[in-house]
């Protein structure tokens, strides 16, 4: 039998909710006192809505039998009961006092107090002295008895990032477009043991609990995904991500990682001498002055260059701010590529490209391609020998001047091929020069002197070796013609052409001497073509 139909002494005890006998009260009255209170605990508990409507629901339920059974003639008396009801989450349990029918007993506080135990209601219940006052009440009256304590979440781990995320910060790229000498491009120098992230742990949440005393978990937390790339490690006991090297920072893979890289904080603009670097090298600010710097890695220059001397044996170089040299004194190679926004009065060796926004009175020598497609994108008074192609907004000034630019063979190639021809074309009138004063001391015959003989044999000698300098020459020759006439795919694209320009493909040369746009300067069947 359930608890809550258990009979209580017919004697009156302490708190005991006393009633008249009466007759049995129909229970459409009930009902209507049911929804009364129940309107009443849902304007008062409104996040309680759903559990107050289904327990009225049940209570409608319990009271029909009750009275249909006292109608039947089943029970006789029957006493004042306790019912409980809990929410569909056991967050919360109410109960309502049933009254007695047939001359029933009533029910004390205490026995109340025991049925709520027995339920099982255990964990939240409210204080005693609140619950006799609901209980003071009287029947029909639904109430609150117990809630449970939510569980209190926790807090997942954070990430606090001191560096920007620049990404694509290797020195190398794969064209002239991935290059930005903005500001906002900067590489990130940093040193070892910097913090690069803060790490906050997780926080574990408070468990809550519900009317029965079931544990309810905090929703679980997770620590913080540490962006941990090449050369840096977690430090300070968990707390933050630092720089394991010096370096550039940069990211890739979304990962914060560091190129290793040797500092020089401030300028090298005093320094005397040559400094020599194993590995890659960043300089903070300008090198001027007659500096000389080699290293066998990457080279950036985060300030300007002046009057020096950089070589990078196995890298790339490039100089943040600009290259703003002087002829016969401003000299960079690179065995990679060379980057810098603008590039004046220099010399520059490059073994795969060159990327630049402006480029003014330069000698250029590159295995690939000459980029100038930002910014100005402008190319002026300049000599470009490029192993691939030359690709640029505009080719000269208003002010005129010229620019010399092969492209489609390696630098040294087109160069071998003008001083072989230069050559050649200074041995012939040499030769002619040789054999006309060896002739003419020649018919002098017996009557040649000791002196005139002597002069005789060495003209002679320096005609042999100069024929055979010829024809070594013209073996040189052959060579360079046979691999200057391989079939190229080096171009000179541009969107305008001031004059004048000298274009060498191969052995075919072309000037142009008119403005020309949307030119795309190609060898077709050994002739130049400008579209």
């Amino acid at each position: 039998m359930p608890i809550f139909d258990r009979f209580v002494p017919k004697e009156p005890a302490r708190g005991e909710q006393e009633r008249a006998a009466f007759h049995p009260i129909p229970y459409r009255k009930i009902f209507s006192e049911l929804d009364t209170t129940g309107e009443e605990a849902k304007a008062q508990y409104p996040d309680d809505r759903k559990t107050v409507d289904e327990f009225i629901r049940i209570l409608k339920e319990s009271c029909r039998d009750r009275h249909k059974k006292v109608l039947d003639g089943e029970w006789r008396p029957m006493n004042a009961q306790a019912r409980f009801f809990l929410s569909a989450d056991r967050m919360c349990a109410y109960a309502c006092l049933l009254p007695p029918e047939n001359d029933g007993g009533g029910i004390s506080f205490e026995t109340f107090w025991e049925d709520l135990h027995y339920e099982g209601i255990l964990h939240g219940v409210f204080p005693e002295e609140e619950l006799q006052r609901e209980f003071a009440l009287g029947y029909l009256h639904v109430f609150p008895v117990a809630r449970g304590k939510l569980p209190y979440p926790g807090s997942d781990g954070k990430l606090t990032e001191l560096f920007q995320r620049r990404t694509n910060m290797r020195v190398e790229v794969q064209n002239g477009s991935q290059v930005d000498f903005g500001p906002d491009s900067q590489v990130q120098p940093i040193r070892k043991g910097t913090v690069i992230c803060m790490i906050r742990p997780p926080k574990e949440g408070t468990p809550g609990m519900d009317v029965t005393g079931q544990a309810l978990p905090s929703p679980p937390v997770f620590s913080a995904n540490v962006p941990q790339g090449v050369n840096t490690k977690i430090d300070r006991g968990g707390l933050a991500l630092t720089a394991s090297v010096d370096g550039i920072l940069y990211i890739e893979n979304d990962l914060f990682c560091v190129q290793a890289q040797k500092i020089i904080d401030g300028s090298m603009e005093q320094f005397q001498g040559t400094l020599q670097i194993s590995g890659n090298l960043y300089v903070e600010g300008n090198v001027d002055g007659g500096a000389d710097i080699e290293a066998s890695g990457d080279i950036i220059i985060g300030g300007k260059m002046g009057q020096a001397r950089v070589t990078s044996t196995g890298g790339t170089i490039r100089v943040q701010e600009g290259i703003f040299g002087t002829k016969d004194q401003t000299f960079l190679t690179a065995a990679r590529q060379v980057q810098s926004p603008v590039m004046e009065c220099a010399e520059i060796v490059a073994e795969t490209s060159v990327i630049a926004e402006a480029i003014n009175n330069c000698t250029i020598r590159c295995g690939g391609t000459v980029y100038a497609m930002g910014g100005r994108g402008m190319i002026v008074d300049s000599l470009i020998r490029a192993g691939g192609s030359v690709l640029c907004l505009r080719i000269g000034n208003l002010a005129g001047g010229r620019s010399q630019i092969s492209v489609g063979y390696p630098p040294h190639i087109p160069e071998s091929w003008e001083r072989i021809r230069g050559e050649l074309a200074e041995i012939g009138p040499t030769l002619t020069v040789l054999w006309d004063n060896i002739t003419t001391l020649r018919k002098l015959g017996h009557r040649i002197t000791e002196k005139e003989q002597a002069v005789l044999e060495t003209l002679l000698e320096q005609r042999k070796l100069y024929i055979e300098r010829q024809e070594m020459l013209k073996i040189d020759l052959e060579a360079v013609n046979k691999a200057l006439d391989k079939k190229s795919k080096g171009i000179i694209r541009c969107e305008m052409v001031q004059p004048c320009l000298d274009v060498q493909i191969g052995r075919s040369k072309e000037e142009i001497t008119t403005r020309e746009e949307q030119c795309n300067i190609h060898l077709c069947e050994r002739r130049i073509l400008l579209k």
